[in-house]
């Protein structure tokens, strides 16, 4: 197994992770491993700048192909029933951008709630 993609599976079952239902802005839901995270970021303001925190999600590129913005990660959810129950709501918003190995994506998001859901 190539070492780059053991480590990256390590990594997406090690404390910090979560079980996750990724639900497409068009199709079913299905199940995935996330992490949460957030990054700093420049904005412009006035003549300035400030630095804001944005929250990302990694997602494993043999789980999600092409993630899209508009679509949704629920960290801690469950699919029952063909239903998504449980968990924290976020909307992708960010454009997907894949690393260097083409492994995994990180995208930003913004919290949601169910009442979102496709």
């Amino acid at each position: 197994m190539d070492p780059f993609v053991a480590a990256l599976d390590a990594q997406f079952h090690a404390p910090g992770s979560a079980a996750a239902v990724y639900v497409p802005a068009s199709g079913a839901p299905y199940a995935v491993r996330a992490i949460l995270g957030g990054k700093d970021e420049e904005q412009p303001l006035g003549a300035g700048v400030i630095i804001v925190r944005v929250t990302v999600i990694q997602l494993l590129r043999t789980q999600v192909p092409e993630p899209e913005q508009g679509a949704f990660a629920v960290l801690g959810g469950v699919i029952v029933d063909g239903e998504v129950v449980g968990g924290d709501v976020y909307e992708l918003t960010g454009e997907p951008m894949i690393d260097v190995e083409r492994l995994s994506w990180t995208i930003g998001a913004e919290p949601s709630d169910a009442s979102a859901l496709p």
